[in-house]
This record gives C-alpha cells, sequence and structure tokens, in this order.
C-alpha cells in the first residue's frame, strides 16, 4: 500500500475499479492497476472462450480463419459481476464499474443489476457509450485516480472526465462483421456502396457513427492522422489494431509528435471487439488534455 493510499485507508474507504474485457485492457496493465475485468464470452459453433483469458487476438484470428461462420458474442452474466462486487465490498472497498456502451451490449445492463443486488449505496457503474480503449483510458485514469486516494466520487468524475476528452475512430476493411453482428448503427447508409470505399467512422452517444467516405484505405489512414494531429497537443494517444500490427505502428510514429517524450500505446482490439470491426482493422483513441 502507498502513503496516498494508506492515508485514504485512514480517512474512508478505498475505491476498487472495475471494466468490462471489451475496454481492450492489456492483462498485464489491468493487473498492475489492481482493475478487475469481467469477461465476455466469443463462441464459435459450441467452442465458447471468454474474452481475453481463453482466447487471445491471435486465437481469434485463427478459429476466424477456419471457419465460414462469424462468431457470436455474450454479455457476462449478472452472477459476474455480483462476484466481483461482492468481493471489493466484504474488503471494505466501494466500486466504481466502466462498462461497454449499452447500446452496443448488454454487459451494462447486467452490471446495473448486480450493483442493486449487492448494494447500490457503495457501486457505482458507468455507461461508457463507447468501447475498446475509449473506454479503456478511462479505466486507467480512474484507476490512477483511485491508487492516489481519490474517493468513489472523485474516481467517478475522473471517468467522465476523459470519457469527454476522449475519441474513438477506426477504418474497417469490411462493414461486414459489424453489419451482421448487428452493430452497424448510422453505418448502414454506407452498405452496398462500399466497393471502392473505406469509411472513417467514430463511436458516439452508444452508436457507430460515419465521419466520411475516403477512396482507398491508405487515404482513409492519412485522414485518421489528419482528425488526430487537428486536436493539437493531446495528453493520450492508443492505437489499436485486429491482426495489422504493421499499419498500427506506422500510425503510431506519425502520431508520436501528439504526445511528446512519449510513443504511442499499440495495442489489440480484443476479440469481442474484433468480431464486429473485422480482422484489418485499425483505431485511434485520442484524450485532449483537461
Amino acid at each position: 500500500m502507498t502513503m496516498d493510499t494508506a492515508q485514504a485507508a485512514s480517512q474512508g474507504r478505498l475505491v476498487k475499479v472495475v471494466t468490462d474485457s471489451t475496454s481492450d485492457l492489456p492483462r498485464e496493465l489491468a493487473a498492475s492497476l489492481d482493475v478487475a475485468v469481467v469477461p465476455l464470452t466469443v463462441s464459435f459453433g459450441d467452442r465458447i472462450y471468454r474474452d481475453g483469458v481463453d482466447l487471445d487476438q491471435a486465437g481469434f484470428l485463427r478459429e476466424l480463419g477456419a471457419t465460414p461462420d462469424l462468431p457470436k458474442t455474450s454479455q457476462p452474466p449478472t452472477t459476474a459481476f455480483k462476484e466481483v462486487f461482492r468481493s471489493a465490498l466484504a474488503n471494505g472497498w466501494d466500486v466504481v464499474c466502466v462498462t461497454i456502451g449499452s447500446g452496443f451490449s448488454g454487459t451494462h445492463n447486467a452490471a446495473r443489476l448486480a450493483a442493486e443486488a449487492v448494494g447500490a449505496d457503495h457501486v457505482r457503474v458507468i455507461d461508457s457509450a463507447t468501447a475498446s480503449m475509449r473506454t479503456g483510458l478511462a479505466v486507467i485514469e480512474g484507476a490512477m485516480a483511485a491508487q492516489h486516494g481519490m474517493d468513489a466520487a472523485g474516481v467517478a468524475a475522473t471517468v467522465e472526465s476523459v470519457l469527454a476528452r476522449s475519441e474513438l475512430y477506426a477504418v474497417l476493411e469490411t462493414l461486414e462483421y459489424l453489419q451482421r453482428g448487428g452493430r452497424i448503427g448510422r453505418a448502414s447508409q454506407l452498405v452496398g456502396s462500399l466497393l471502392s470505399i473505406k469509411p472513417v467512422l467514430t463511436l458516439r452517444d452508444n452508436e457507430v457513427v460515419p465521419v466520411e467516405r475516403v477512396r482507398t484505405w491508405r487515404k482513409a489512414l492519412d485522414r485518421m492522422v489528419e482528425i488526430a494531429r487537428n486536436q493539437g497537443q493531446l495528453d493520450n494517444v492508443v492505437i489499436l489494431h485486429v491482426g495489422n500490427q504493421d499499419d498500427a505502428q506506422v500510425l503510431a510514429e506519425r502520431l508520436a509528435e501528439l504526445i511528446p517524450g512519449r510513443a504511442p500505446m499499440v495495442g489489440e482490439m480484443g476479440p469481442v471487439i474484433g468480431t464486429y470491426a473485422g480482422p484489418g482493422a485499425v483505431g485511434i483513441v485520442t484524450m485532449r488534455p483537461s
């Protein structure tokens, strides 16, 4: 226990930050921040895997290439959140849980019901209204605030601040996975006209929203870089991909100037997010200064 958390323990309740696996937090980072991650599941026929536990991105891509059917995803049961919440409460901790947007998954509702069942007075559940590392950045900042002794209200405010200051943009090789997975949102207007178009997409208010149509993959990547650079100096940049490390690394190098002194994090979209983004997808998450 650090001095900050020791002081917090003497003054009140510590805070446990919880999220679900669609935040795409690297496992080592989640462990170092003491973040509890509740996994969704991905199924290929009768083979069911826990997202990020039994199945990583490499395994997901192997399974995807070996079957003609798209995988299916499922939210965690309410009991999974109850177990995590009860464990934290039994240790005298408050809980701040940050979930994938309620418009994309029933995961948020499962967490909300679990909070009501175990004691909503000490469990706050936040709908991120987004996914992947835009949720993940909010979790990271919230967990660091908790480690520095901030109370639940302060941690929740930190999370909300990050969500308000961040954006996620992505380019997909195809919209097929979003469409067949039922998560296409307003991007449905683009289906059927994409033989030579690569749309830049964002997640906004629990919906997939097209930003603009671009003619080629390279121009779409250039446009994402331009969008990020137009925001000026940033507090953080994360590059995400589904089996496309090369393009992700190039984006990281091109955007390093926006966060002087350190390199952007390059991470993987996990199996659940990859189910809808599809192989080859790349994304950028930016966080503006407060």
